[in-house]
Formats: C-alpha cells, structure tokens, sequence
C-alpha cells in the first residue's frame, strides 16, 4: 500500500511544534473565533445551495464568492451526492488568486471522512486537524467544516465543505528549526 505520508518528515522536534501549535491558548482562541465564522459561512451558502443552481459554473461561482467574503476559508468545494451526478466543484486560494476544477475525476470523494461522516450523522462536523498531502500543491495542516444538503426535506443532495487553514508544512518546519 502507497504511503502518502512518506514524504513528511516527522521527527521529535516537528511534533513538538505541531502540538504546540495545537495547545497554544491564543492560537485554539483565534481558531476557536475563526471556525465560528467560517460555520456560519458556510451554513448561509449551504441553506442557498438547498434551492440548488442548476448549472456548474454558478457554483463554481458562489464558491468564488464565498472565499471572497470570508478571507479565512483557504478552500471550498460541492460534492454531490453520486446518486444525482458524480461531480465535485472545488476552489482554493492559489497563489496567483483562486484556482477551479472538478475533483471528482482525482478520487472516490464519497468515500472521504469529509463526505461520508456528515452525510451519515445528517449534521455539520469539523474533521480532526489533517495534512493535505500535496493536494492543494503543497503540504498543509486543514481542518474541514462539513455540512450536508438536504432536499425535499431528507434526501441528500450534497456535502458543501470549507478549509481552514491551520499551517503550511513548510512553515511548520522552519519554525522548527
């Protein structure tokens, strides 16, 4: 089986930073803060995705807007459910401004912690801090707000996500030096 993880190097004194990023009181105050905003953000775009557009690009569109809006969301993205259409639009804050595309085509996303936890609880969730090896072109520290969307009062229709940006890996490391 294929490591992701192989690539990081997890020695004592990194761990010790990432903890201690983690356990900082001003660093889980201003989360704290921040995941409140970014939940109230994405609530407000998920009870708009309820009344669902019908064409892709406006939700490539309102998700642009919502990382406009809310500076502190690094990425966002709308996993249908499969069983209406196997798509995944996503946007992230690149360096040369927001960059687009369909995730559905790089991985099973129905099968992700992300997707499938809130999807089952029938609730928003915040994942447990995880790297994201590589995937937004970099390695970073995330933490996801996931919501699911309902329609006609119970049925599925998606999971509307938003990233928080907790740390660059990079930058972790140099801190660590």
């Amino acid at each position: 089986m294929n490591n992701i993880f192989n690539n990081v190097n997890y020695n004592i004194p990194f761990l010790k930073s990432y903890i201690a990023i983690l356990k900082n009181k001003q660093v889980v105050s201003n989360r704290d803060k921040t995941r409140k905003v970014i939940q109230e953000a994405t609530e407000e775009l998920a009870s708009y995705f309820q009344h669902m557009p019908s064409d892709i690009d406006e939700i490539f569109d309102s998700l642009i807007n919502h990382l406009r809006k809310n500076p502190t969301i690094f990425s966002s993205a709308f996993a249908f459910s499969p069983e209406i259409y196997s798509s995944c639009p996503f946007v992230l804050r690149g360096i040369n401004g927001f960059e687009s595309r369909d995730i559905a085509q790089e991985f099973q996303y129905a099968n992700t912690v992300w997707y499938d936890v809130p999807v089952k609880q029938k609730k928003a969730v915040w994942s447990v801090p995880y790297f994201d090896i590589g995937k937004a072109g970099e390695d970073i520290l995330l933490t996801t707000y996931s919501i699911p969307v309902f329609y006609e009062g119970c049925k599925v229709m998606g999971v509307l996500i938003s990233d928080l940006l907790l740390a660059r890996l990079e930058d972790i490391q140099k801190n660590n030096s």
